[in-house]
């Protein structure tokens, strides 16, 4: 019976999460951003349903001035929402405030990237800020591990953006760096090495497919969260 109560705890924990994460896909997303509670489009002000998980796909989450629908998609909700529920039932102690910035950040990054290419920069840096914090209880060394991952993370992440030549961005790289700081170098590393992973098999099946050639690029970001969020959780549940 208590983990029936847990579950359903961290089900409407994660509604919450979703609902508040919305708000700031959708001010984001747009490429000329807005503010919050406006229509990306035409600015009217929008209903509040229209940041409600799951019922605001459709015409009750759509502006009523001008019709425009949610620039994020339904996927988000649902990752929010599971997501959520699963760092919670799964992480403890010190991991769950890193294991939550890891979610909540790649969630975001990643429905901004699929939206306009990019990962801004304020996003980024509150994500940092809000490290350091959640890293204060495990002291020093943890600080000493963020550093170095940082440093590991954005150097690499410069290498492969050079190499790349345009197919892996500076917001990428600023994004790994974030994560170098959360996870410190050892799981920032693991991380790197999944995201190049998923990515490679992804790029190549959109060549077998012929649905793009070897000079389109694509949206990296998803692939980075995918990476630290399977990470963070490993990490957590080995007791790293």
């Amino acid at each position: 019976m208590q983990g029936v109560v847990l579950a359903v705890a961290s089900l409407a924990a994660g509604v919450v999460a979703a609902g508040a994460l919305l708000a700031v896909a959708e001010m984001l997303a747009p490429e000329q951003g807005g503010p919050p509670g406006r229509c990306r489009r035409c600015g009217a002000m929008l209903p509040a349903r229209t940041f409600a998980p799951i019922l605001r796909h459709g015409a009750a989450g759509a502006c009523k001035a001008c019709g425009a629908g949610p620039a994020v998609g339904p996927w988000f909700d649902v990752l929010a929402i599971l997501g959520t529920a699963l760092v919670l039932l799964l992480s403890r102690g010190r991991s769950l405030g890193i294991d939550l910035l890891v979610l909540w950040l790649g969630l975001v990054a990643s429905a901004v990237d699929l939206h306009r290419r990019a990962i801004p920069n304020r996003l980024l840096l509150a994500a940092a800020l809000l490290a350091l914090i959640a890293l204060a209880p495990s002291g020093l060394a943890a600080y000493l591990a963020g550093l170095y991952g940082l440093i590991a993370l954005l150097g690499l992440g410069l290498l492969i953006a050079w190499l790349g030549r345009g197919g892996f961005g500076l917001g990428d790289v600023k994004y790994l760096g974030v994560l170098g700081l959360a996870l410190g170098w050892r799981r920032g590393l693991a991380t790197l090495l999944l995201a190049v992973l998923l990515g490679g098999f992804y790029a190549l099946g959109l060549l077998v497919t012929r649905r793009a050639t070897a000079r389109d690029a694509f949206a990296f970001g998803p692939f980075i969260a995918l990476g630290s969020v399977v990470v963070a959780l490993l990490g957590s549940a080995a007791g790293h």
